[in-house]
C-alpha cells in the first residue's frame, strides 16, 4: 500500500468522526502532497500518527455489529431485531466465510498503518529540526520532538493492543512489526503461537512504559483528551496475561501464569492514580482526564451522537425502541440483594419473587430499565399490554431495557444529541482483574507479598460509593470465591464486551451460551400491582469450536495454507 493509500484511508475515517469534541482526533489529514512530502515536517507526520487512533472505532461498544451490542451475543441480552446479524453468534450459524464479528482485515489494517508511521517518523528529531531551522523556533522544536517521541510510543502501544483484540478473539495470530508490499513475503506468514504472542505484546507494553505520558491532565488536557498514557500500557498488559493465565490456553493450570497476570495488576494498582469513581451511574456518561473521572484509565472517545438512545430507549418514547438491546433474565438474576449480600436463590437472602427488583444490588436499577421503574417522566410499562410491553413490533424480548450508557435527557423528537464515550479500561476491572488472579494463585485471603488480598479488591468494588454492598463474606474456599469473583464481573462489568470473552477463557462457554436466554413476562392486575412470571425468550446454540473465532475464510486461501485454520472450522 503506498503513502497515498494510507492518508486516503485515514481521511475515510476521519470524516466518520464529524461532530466529535475538540481534540486530537479532528485534525486533518494532509493529502495534498506526494508519498515524499508527508514525513517531511511535524504538522504532516504527527497528523499520520494520531490517524492510527482512528482503529479504536468502530470495532468497539455501542451497537457495533449490525446495530446490536456484543452483549446479546452472550447471555446478558436479547436483540430485539430478529433479522440482525448478530443473532447468527446465538443460532450458532456463523462460520468463516460469514462471522458477525469478522475484524481480522480491520485490526490489521490498523497495525499496518501503525507501522508505516513508525518506519517513516524513525529520523523524526532531523525532520522537524528541518521543519524549525530558525533557532528563534527552538521551544516549538523541542516541544514538536517531544511530541512525536509520545506519539511513537502511543503508537507503539496501539500496535500491540490491535495485536491482543486479535489474539482474544482468534488465538496465535500472525505478528507483524513492519509494513511490507512484498506479495512473496506476506504470503508466507505464519501463525505465531498463542504463548509467543503474549510474550511480544508484553514486550511491546513494557518497552513503551517509561516513554509514554503519566497523564495528560494539565498538558493541554482537552486537546490531547484521549491519549495514551502509562497507565493504560500497564492495564493492558494485566489483560493480557488474565487471559493468558485463563483455562482456555493455561490448561494445565500454571500457577505462576496466574502470579504474573496478579502482579502485572498490582502494577496500575500501585501506581496511586486511579480511584472508583463516586457515582457508577455518571461513570459512564464521562470521559476521563479533563471531565475529572478518576476511575477511566484508556476510553474512546466518540462525537456527539443519539443514535445509540433511539436503538435503546424503551418503545413506547418519542423515537425509541428500534432494535433495542433486551437485558436477560439471567443477568437480571445475578445482581444480589443489598441487605444480606447473598444470591437471591440463597435462603434468607431476603429476596421476594412478588417484588423481584425490591432491595437488590443497585447496579441493577443503574444498568437495567425494569418494569415500574421511573425513566423520562413517567413509568416504563414492561407489562404485556404496556406501552413498552412484549408482543409490539421492535419492544424489549425480555421485559427489561437497556439503561447503562444511556442519556435519557435527551430529547429525540428535537434530535437533541450528546457526547458517548466507551471505555476500554477502566480501574474496577483492574481490581476484579486483580481479584481473579490473586485468587487461583494465592487464594482468596493472603496477599502473597502484594498489599491487598482477593477478597479485599473485590470488597473495594462492592464498596463504591453510591453502592455500598456488604463484604463477601470471610472463610469462602477458592471454589467459592472464584465464582463470587465471576459473577462480581458479571454485573460491575455488564454490557461492557466482557462476559462474551469472559466466558470463553474461562472454558464455561458450552454450559452458559448452550442454556435459554430467560424473559420476565408481566401481568399488571385489576389492583394495578404486577405478577411475574419467567419464561423462555429464545434457544441458543454453542458448540467447541466457537471458543475461537475461525480465521477468515479468505485469509487462509490467499495464503497458500501457510496461515492454518483453527479447530473445527
Amino acid at each position: 500500500m503506498k503513502l497515498s493509500q494510507l492518508i486516503s484511508g485515514l481521511i475515510l475515517l476521519l470524516a466518520m468522526l464529524t461532530g466529535c469534541s475538540k481534540n486530537f482526533l479532528e485534525r486533518e489529514i494532509p493529502v495534498n502532497y506526494s508519498e515524499d512530502e508527508i514525513f517531511v515536517s511535524y504538522e504532516r507526520m504527527s497528523k499520520v500518527g494520531y490517524g492510527v487512533y482512528t482503529f479504536l472505532f468502530n470495532r468497539f461498544g455501542f451497537h457495533r455489529i449490525d446495530n446490536a451490542m456484543l452483549a446479546s451475543a452472550s447471555d446478558e441480552a436479547d436483540h430485539a431485531d430478529v433479522n440482525s446479524s448478530i443473532q447468527r453468534f446465538n443460532m450458532g450459524t456463523w462460520n468463516a466465510a460469514s462471522n458477525p464479528e469478522d475484524c481480522w482485515a480491520y485490526f490489521y489494517q490498523g497495525i499496518r498503518r501503525a507501522n508505516l508511521f513508525l518506519q517513516n517518523s524513525e529520523d523524526y528529531k532531523n525532520i522537524i529540526f528541518r521543519d524549525t531551522i530558525d533557532v528563534a523556533n527552538k521551544a516549538k522544536y523541542e516541544y514538536n520532538v517531544r511530541d512525536i517521541e509520545w506519539l511513537r510510543a502511543e503508537v507503539r502501544f496501539l500496535r500491540a493492543f490491535y495485536h491482543f483484540e486479535l489474539v482474544k478473539r482468534y488465538g496465535g495470530v500472525p505478528i507483524m512489526e513492519k509494513a511490507t508490499t512484498d506479495v512473496a513475503e506476506l504470503q508466507a506468514m505464519t501463525r505465531k503461537s498463542f504463548d509467543e504472542c503474549v510474550e511480544y505484546i508484553v514486550s511491546e507494553c513494557d518497552a513503551v512504559l517509561p516513554l509514554l505520558k503519566e497523564t495528560w491532565v494539565g498538558f493541554d488536557s482537552e486537546k490531547w483528551r484521549g491519549r495514551v498514557t502509562r497507565g493504560a500500557a500497564l492495564a493492558l498488559k494485566a489483560r493480557l496475561l488474565l487471559y493468558a493465565a485463563s483455562p482456555l490456553h493455561n490448561p494445565s493450570n500454571d500457577v505462576a501464569k496466574w502470579r504474573k497476570a496478579a502482579q502485572a495488576a498490582h502494577d496500575v494498582i500501585a501506581l496511586n492514580r486511579y480511584s472508583l469513581h463516586s457515582n457508577y451511574k455518571d461513570l459512564f456518561r464521562l470521559g476521563n482526564g479533563a471531565d475529572g473521572n478518576a476511575e477511566v484509565i484508556f476510553a474512546q472517545h466518540g462525537w456527539s451522537r443519539n443514535d445509540f438512545e433511539m436503538y435503546n430507549y424503551p418503545i413506547g418514547y418519542d423515537q425509541g425502541g428500534r432494535g433495542s438491546t433486551s437485558p436477560s433474565q439471567n443477568l437480571v438474576d445475578a445482581y444480589e440483594m443489598k441487605a444480606t449480600g447473598q444470591p437471591i436463590g440463597e435462603p434468607g437472602s431476603g429476596y421476594d419473587p412478588a417484588n423481584p427488583y425490591t432491595g437488590r444490588d443497585p447496579r441493577l436499577a443503574l444498568s437495567i430499565l425494569t418494569n415500574n421503574t421511573t425513566f423520562k417522566n413517567r413509568p416504563v410499562e414492561s407489562w404485556v399490554g404496556g406501552l413498552d410491553g412484549l408482543g409490539k413490533p421492535r419492544a424489549t424480548t425480555t421485559g427489561y431495557y437497556l439503561r447503562k450508557f444511556v442519556d435519557e435527557g435527551l430529547n429525540l423528537a428535537q434530535n437533541q444529541s450528546s457526547m458517548h464515550t466507551w471505555i476500554l479500561f477502566r480501574y474496577a476491572e483492574v481490581l476484579l482483574n486483580y481479584a481473579e488472579a490473586m485468587n487461583e494463585a494465592y487464594g482468596p485471603e493472603t496477599t502473597g507479598g502484594m498489599t491487598l488480598t482477593a477478597k479485599k479488591a473485590v470488597d473495594m468494588v462492592r464498596a463504591r460509593a453510591g453502592i455500598q454492598m456488604p463484604p463477601l463474606p470471610p472463610g469462602l474456599s477458592q471454589a467459592e470465591m472464584r465464582e463470587r469473583i465471576r459473577n462480581e464481573r458479571r454485573v460491575e462489568l455488564a454490557f461492557e464486551e466482557h462476559r462474551f470473552f469472559d466466558v470463553r477463557r474461562w472454558k464455561i462457554a458450552m454450559q452458559t451460551e448452550n442454556k435459554p436466554v430467560m424473559a420476565m413476562s408481566i401481568t399488571r392486575n385489576a389492583n394495578n400491582t404486577f405478577s411475574y412470571q419467567v419464561i423462555k425468550a429464545e434457544d441458543r446454540q454453542f458448540t467447541e469450536r466457537m471458543y475461537l473465532y475461525p480465521i477468515p475464510e479468505v485469509e487462509v486461501l490467499k495464503s497458500n495454507g501457510n496461515i492454518t485454520q483453527n479447530p473445527g472450522w
